[in-house]
């Protein structure tokens, strides 16, 4: 009877045994070691899997409240507060974590000399089942070795104030007249390591286009422009959004947002139109002569200042409309109370030869535009001369930039 007691007891302990060893929770990271950058915010892609659930719980979750930062001895160097949880389903589940590894436990790890830090998190799951922990190893490398990963971005817009003037802050925000014609923005990206950036530009929730980039390790930085083609639309009045959202690799930052407000007047009446006069459209203008060229147009309808302007084309767009043509970046601006503008021997220096440039006329009354030209091609040849500036520019009417 004893002996029939203690096999009842010993069958007991081990249905025990078995039922504790099925209520164990496995968790895995991948990758199990990355390398991060000192000095940036380095972000770091986990995976996190979980395995070997009950079998009598086979749906549940596992959370981890917060990670841990160690030197590979155990002296803590700090900590995150932010929740991970993995959803069991059939007794398996993933979950994913953008780390991004506090630059206080970068400076921590350095100052200890330390060149690898243990990030450490232990995954909860129900009240009778235990706790696992899993670590990821981080190893403390330079910038252009670390994992790729996206640690800033700025967004601007390339429009210019008024007049051609060095555009103030706008804070993200900017005022355009409707039908506003290049309205465009550049993303300035910083980045770590090297790899396939994916991205979109959105415009009021609408995707305006697509990007792809091979960001090569080394630069840490990258300006991507939005298209040129179709630019931002400028024909319905209020309030307008844009981003860059990035699609790969996920970033590990909050992507700003631009704002821009469409008034309701057009940037030009359309009855209000200056005509160009000479040179001709797609004329070649000598830059070796001794006389240099000049550009004339028509008065406007009323008093104003002149605003020329030239800007370098590439050579395919002697084919293409110029009405998506970027106006940020002029290779040259001057103003004139004068219908004409005669271009200076500090003018000639900026223009290449035999390159297409397209040149036009805004007028101004004060911070009003009251009239504009339309885009007019030129192609100089010949080498610039060093000819004297012999005739003042305050005697032009006009002052070079």
């Amino acid at each position: 009877m004893n002996n029939a007691i203690l096999r009842c007891f010993a069958a007991a302990v081990c249905l025990l045994a078995m039922a504790s060893q099925a209520l164990a929770l496995t968790v895995t990271t991948t990758p199990r070691m990355v390398n991060v950058s000192a000095g940036t915010g380095s972000p770091v892609q986990l995976l996190y899997s979980g395995t070997e659930s009950p079998m009598n719980q086979p749906n549940y979750s596992a959370t981890s409240t917060y990670g841990r930062f160690e030197t590979q001895s155990g002296t803590l160097l700090g900590a995150i507060e932010k929740s991970v949880t993995i959803n069991m389903v059939n007794r398996r589940g993933t979950a994913q974590e953008v780390l991004v590894v506090p630059a206080k436990v970068m400076a921590a790890a350095m100052k200890a000399g330390q060149t690898r830090i243990v990030f450490r998190r232990s995954f909860k799951p129900l009240a009778d089942i235990a706790a696992d922990e899993t670590d990821t190893l981080l190893q403390i490398v330079p910038s252009p070795a670390a994992e790729f990963g996206i640690v800033g971005l700025r967004l601007e817009f390339n429009q210019p104030a008024p007049g051609d003037a060095p555009r103030p802050d706008s804070g993200g925000r900017i005022t355009v007249p409707r039908n506003t014609k290049g309205l465009r923005a550049a993303a300035t990206i910083t980045y770590n390591g090297q790899g396939l950036l994916r991205g979109r530009w959105v415009v009021d929730g609408q995707i305006q286009g697509f990007v792809t980039r091979q960001l090569i390790g080394g630069r840490r930085e990258a300006i991507i422009a939005s298209p040129a083609f179709p630019a931002f639309p400028t024909f319905a009045t209020g309030l307008h959004s844009v981003r860059f959202e990035i699609l790969e690799p996920a970033p590990a930052i909050e992507t700003p947002t631009l704002l821009y407000f469409v008034t309701a007047e057009d940037i030009v009446p359309a009855s209000a139109r200056l005509e160009l006069a000479t040179p001709a459209g797609r004329e070649h203008l000598s830059l070796s002569g001794e006389s240099r060229p000049v550009f004339s147009w028509q008065a406007a309808p009323q008093q104003a200042v002149y605003l020329f302007r030239i800007f370098a084309l590439e050579p395919e767009a002697m084919a293409a409309p110029l009405e998506n043509l970027d106006t940020s970046r002029p290779a040259l601006s001057a103003r004139t109370d004068r219908t004409s503008y005669t271009l200076s021997p500090f003018d000639l220096s900026k223009l290449a030869t035999n390159a297409p440039y397209a040149w036009q006329v805004q007028a101004w009354d004060g911070a009003k535009l009251i009239a504009a030209s339309e885009f007019r091609i030129v192609v100089f040849s010949g080498a610039a001369t060093d000819l004297e500036l012999k005739v003042p520019l305050r005697d032009q009417g006009a002052s070079g930039k």
